[in-house]
């Protein structure tokens, strides 16, 4: 498994349709949501260190993965029914 970062420049720059783009977008707002949630959840056996903190970074990326692999929220398909609708009245 391949694990992606999402400061990885290169991989966003060879995004090239709505699909994709609208993809990225909801795997990072999932990434953020959990990130968010998770700051009012402190664990007294985890504590707040350094390696905990990206431990945890890294498994809410993977997690926002898994959750927009799975087409179960449809942030996604709305954006692309957006976009779509954008360009299609745009050009007329």
């Amino acid at each position: 498994m391949k694990i992606e970062t999402f400061w990885d420049i290169n991989a966003i720059s060879q995004i090239k349709t709505a699909k994709g783009a609208a993809r990225a977008f909801e795997e990072e707002f999932i990434h953020l949501f959990l990130k968010e949630v998770r700051k009012g959840f402190k664990s007294p056996l985890l504590g707040g260190s350094f390696t905990s903190k990206i431990y945890f970074d890294m498994f809410d990326m993977q997690l926002a993965k898994s959750i927009s692999d799975s087409d179960s929220l449809g942030i996604k398909e709305y954006i692309e029914k957006a976009v779509e609708s954008y360009e299609k009245n745009s050009n007329g």
